[in-house]
């Protein structure tokens, strides 16, 4: 009876707990116009850290996973400068001379030049290094969207098996910023100074963009934070990529929603 009684009692508290839950994510149609308009499908997430509350124009695809593509940069540097393979955001890496067709690869790159114009080619060579067998347990270490790297070494993270949500995007970048990823704080801290993409008197942005061009429906991505005087706004977005034309909506999009709600003017 003692068992049964205590059963009865959990039973009666998750009835209390699942309400709260609830109310940590509200599904809005409000934004849904910026998506339509242009003919796209896709999903954005806000978290408001003050408030501990989520908002997204929908659930459903909110808790759905993509590959990360280009975000997964976020963590790689994480794993990279906690390993070792990379000393600092001012280290050099040497460009191996093959001429690409983003102008901006075929240069000598740093941590911070990498990530803001999206090398693959030093992302790749990262990955080498870290090799399979400790970049599975970094990223299982990190709780990263479903853990599972199987595929190439050098692009799962374009074409691979990791899957990653846009609510998880936010959960893991929440957890950045507060320095609670499994890494040394310095890790995180120059990690968060290469994401930098915006500054002024009124806010900072800190994000990462991304495009699984290889996926069957092309994916792209934009997530990160707005930093205020009083608060911190986290945002993940993504949406179906039919061509490179529709790139600059992940941006537009995003920055028309955070306008929209009075967090950047």
């Amino acid at each position: 009876m003692h068992r049964l009684a205590i059963l009865a009692v959990c039973i009666v508290a998750s009835m209390f707990v699942l309400p709260t839950f609830a109310k940590e994510w509200i599904e809005t149609p409000r934004w849904d116009s910026h998506f339509t308009q242009r003919q796209a499908q896709g999903v954005m997430v806000l978290w408001n850290e003050n408030k501990q509350q989520g908002l997204t124009n929908s659930l459903q695809r909110a808790n759905q996973g993509y590959l990360p593509a280009s975000t997964f940069k976020i963590p790689n540097s994480l794993i990279s400068l906690e390993l070792g393979v990379v000393k600092d955001e001012f280290q050099v890496f040497k460009w191996d001379g093959k001429k690409r067709d983003i102008l901006t690869w075929n240069h000598d790159q740093t941590m911070i030049t990498a990530m803001k114009y999206s090398v693959v080619p030093v992302y790749q060579d990262f990955a080498r290094q870290i090799g399979e067998k400790r970049m599975s347990k970094m990223i299982a270490s990190f709780g990263y969207g479903n853990e599972n790297i199987s595929g190439d070494l050098e692009s799962f993270w374009l074409d691979g098996d990791i899957r990653i949500s846009a609510t998880e995007q936010i959960n893991f970048l929440r957890r950045l910023y507060h320095n609670k990823i499994n890494v040394s704080e310095r890790s995180q801290r120059i990690v968060k100074k290469a994401m930098l993409t915006e500054a002024n008197g009124d806010y900072i942005i800190r994000a990462k963009t991304g495009y699984a061009v290889r996926a069957k429906t092309g994916i792209g991505w934009w997530v990160g934070w707005v930093e205020l005087d009083d608060n911190v706004w986290f945002f993940a977005m993504n949406i179906d990529i039919p061509t490179s034309n529709s790139l600059p909506f992940r941006q537009a999009i995003t920055k028309e929603i955070l306008t929209q709600e009075g967090i950047i003017s």
